[in-house]
């Protein structure tokens, strides 16, 4: 038998927010391969709703009462947890705990300390004129403080919770991007400040330190920003030369470690999307809905 906190308090929460995430991914998952779903609105919908919507059906009332879980519930998690592993004790219900404890680590080490921890070193010189009027020549942008960084790298990036952005530019842009490349990239950060984006973005962050446990909510949220990073490549594109932020994407992927997979791949994956048709934003709002509806018949019957 497995203890009776799996199914109790905080920890039965948790536990359901991973087991409905997980059957709630599977699903997804699935139909996007049927239908080959590709990066847009839909995709970007059907991700947050993998995010939000587990802790909105883990936490329907009266779902871990014995007789709801032994009578009614669909499937009761508590015969798949107690199954033996064949080592010694061990079932699986030990092995879900150190995948969550592991998740958490890895959550914590990756996302939430730099999070909170970086910090950019001092520049040794103003960023060009140019370059300064430039960006603060772009809508809402007029106050934008640009910072340079040491850095060699090929780094550009938006910061500031708060009052005006600031941009953050390492020297290595300016040596190694081209003045229409460097420009491009501009575009590409200043989508990402659009208010309702930023908004999003941060709401969906902290929804997924409320999971930190959850390996499921750690792959949606990466994808999710992925699918980010495309539409704002899309809109820089729109407002500019397709080309150019191209050839910068490039630029960062040849200066990429080829130790790091994912990275180059999410380069190569917009690279490709940038080049072609760009995002597929003209599939319905329905799709999204109906999904949400489905998942919440569904997913509270599981337990």
């Amino acid at each position: 038998m497995i203890p009776a906190y799996w199914h109790e308090g905080l920890p039965g929460f948790l536990w359901q927010v991973m087991l409905h995430a997980f059957v709630m991914g599977l699903v997804f998952y699935a139909w996007a391969l049927r239908v080959r779903l590709p990066s847009g609105r839909v995709r970007r919908g059907l991700l947050a709703l993998l995010l939000v919507l587990p802790l909105v059906t883990a936490a329907v009332p009266g779902r871990t009462a014995l007789e709801f879980r032994g009578q009614t519930a669909w499937l009761d998690s508590g015969r798949v947890l107690a199954i033996p592993l064949g080592v010694g004790s061990a079932r699986l219900y030990h092995l879900v705990l150190a995948i969550a404890i592991m998740t958490a680590v890895l959550t914590i080490w990756q996302e939430l300390v730099p999070a909170l921890g970086r910090r950019s070193r001092p520049a040794t010189r103003d960023a060009p004129d140019d370059f300064v009027r430039f960006a603060r020549g772009l809508p809402g942008w007029d106050r934008c403080e640009v910072r340079l960084t040491p850095a060699a790298a090929i780094l550009m990036a938006t910061a500031g919770w708060i009052g005006p952005p600031r941009l953050l530019v390492s020297q290595g842009t300016l040596d190694r991007l081209t003045e229409a490349e460097q420009r491009a990239a501009v575009r590409h950060e200043h989508a990402h400040w659009k208010p309702d984006r930023r908004l999003r973005m941060h709401a969906l962050f902290a929804v997924r330190l409320l999971q930190a446990h959850n390996p499921v909510a750690l792959w949606a949220f990466r994808e999710y920003c992925l699918e980010e990073e495309i539409a704002c490549d899309a809109e820089a594109a729109a407002q500019g030369d397709r080309t150019s932020l191209a050839r910068a994407l490039l630029a960062v992927y040849g200066a990429t470690n080829r130790r790091d997979v994912a990275a180059r791949s999410a380069l190569r994956k917009r690279v490709d999307i940038l080049l072609e048709a760009g995002p597929d934003d003209g599939l319905p709002t329905l799709t999204i809905l109906g999904a949400a509806g489905v998942m919440l018949v569904v997913l509270p019957w599981i337990v």
